[in-house]
Formats: structure tokens, sequence, C-alpha cells
């Protein structure tokens, strides 16, 4: 063979070699940099945001590509996590169920409704069959802005405008701070661990959030759970926002009523 066909094979063989790499199966989770939302868009008169993420999956390296140039980001705002060809279709199926939503969602009505119970100091009462109603219909509500959403991360900053609206009440003082966080809500009001934690924070960042909860859940995942994840993320991009682990809905509402904002200014 001479020089000028090898070169030729060789040049031939190139793009057949990249080709080959680029759509060889190599599943990946793609996430991408967190937005923040205002409960306002669930119907909710109160002044939290909830953070979400962007998610689906990229087969191999040239849908990777097409993420970065479709969604127009750098390579800090998106997160890649490959996942086993076994796990692509349980993923899938999580992506787009909506019932763990409906019980995030349910169990916020209900906590933010007993908790503005207990806070009532006017001497009113109300009997269960009418506590239940009033979660039932407002439930209902909510339900009609879910109807193109998926995750259930929203529960926690969703009871918490829940608790504004019932007791209408303004954490943010009128808009002067922004308070965003992503935990699920559970039964009892206790917050869930979530998923797509660095970006949402990396997002909160980006959109100058002042305060930032997320689920206490050390205690049962140690370095594997959201409350280590988010002492790392904010220690190895400096976030300056202050992180507030919890573990109910309950603690986050006491933590915002007793909350001094110069302090949290003057960090």
């Amino acid at each position: 063979m001479t020089k000028e066909r090898i070169l030729i094979f060789t040049l031939l063989l190139i793009p057949a070699i990249a080709a080959f790499v680029a759509t060889r199966p190599m599943p990946a989770q793609y996430i991408l940099q967190g937005e923040m939302h205002p409960v306002q868009e669930l119907g909710v008169q109160g002044s939290v945001f909830f953070a979400s993420v962007q998610t689906g999956i990229a087969n191999n390296l040239l849908e990777r590509w097409n993420v970065y140039s479709n969604e127009n980001v750098s390579g800090g705002e998106i997160k890649f996590e490959t996942l086993a060809p076994d796990e692509v279709d349980s993923y899938l199926k999580d992506l787009t169920e909506t019932d763990t939503l409906k019980y995030s969602a349910m169990q916020a009505v209900h906590a933010a409704t007993e908790l503005s119970v207990d806070s009532d100091t006017s001497g009113a009462t109300a009997t269960f069959s009418n506590l239940s109603k009033l979660e039932d219909a407002r439930y209902a509500e909510l339900l009609t802005h879910l109807q193109d959403l998926s995750g259930n991360s929203l529960g926690l900053m969703t009871g918490i405008g829940l608790y504004e609206e019932a007791n209408n009440i303004d954490f943010s003082d009128g808009g002067r701070h922004k308070i965003a966080g992503s935990g699920t809500m559970e039964e009892y009001g206790d917050v869930g661990s979530v998923g797509g934690l660095e970006q949402k924070l990396l997002g909160a960042e980006a959109a100058k959030v002042d305060l930032f909860f997320v689920p206490a859940d050390y205690e049962w995942y140690g370095e594997e759970g959201n409350e280590a994840e988010a002492a790392r993320v904010q220690k190895e991009h400096g976030l300056k926002l202050r992180i507030i682990p919890v573990e109910t809905l309950e603690d986050a509402i006491v933590y915002l009523e007793q909350l001094d904002w110069e302090e949290v200014h003057l960090e």
C-alpha cells in the first residue's frame, strides 16, 4: 500500500472513529443550573421562592454536546451524572411521575394549616371537620397550578408560602430580602431530601438569594445527604448566601419569625 493510500485511509478512518465514539451509548442525566420561582406561580400568596432544575438524559457524547449547544450554557451551569444502562428506564419513569409531587403539595397544605391554627391568638376555634374541608379546598386549588410540573422538592417552600398566606405575613419584608429553598414535605411536616441540590444552590447564588433552606438530613445520610452536600458546595464555590438546614416546616417558620436580617447581611 502506497503512502498516499495510507494517508487517505487514515483521513477516512478518523471521522469514522470520532462518529463511533460520539454515538457510543453513554447515558447520563444532565442537570442545568437551578432557577428560582416565586410560590405565587403556584397561586400561593407568599413571598418565598422554590428552586427547580431542568433535567433529562443524554444518551451519548453527541447528545451531550447538543445539550450544551441548545441550552447555550457553560460548563459551570450544567452537570452530567453517568447512569447505568439499566437505570435509564426507571429514571425516565421517575421524571414523569406526579404522585410524589401531589403528596408533597398535600402535606404542605396540611402542615401549614396546622401551624396556622396553632399560631392563631384570636381565640377562634376550628373543628376537625372544618379544617379538613379547608385543607381539601386549598389542595384542590393548588393542584390546578401543578399541571406542568414534576418532582416533589417544592413542598417545603410551598408550605412556608401557605403559612404566609394564611397569616398575612411577608417574611421577605416587602421584597427586600430573597428567601428560597428546596425540600420535600412529608408526613408531620418533616422535610425530605432532594436531588440536584448543587445546581439549585448555584442558581440561588446567581439569583442573589439571601437565605436558602435545605433538608437537615445529616443524621440519616451523613456525608451523602443534602446537609453535607450544601456545606461542600458552599465551600467549593464560595457561596455568599446563608444556608439553613431544617428538619420540619415548623423549624423553618420559627427561624424566619426570629430572624434578624441585619445579622444576615453583615456576614
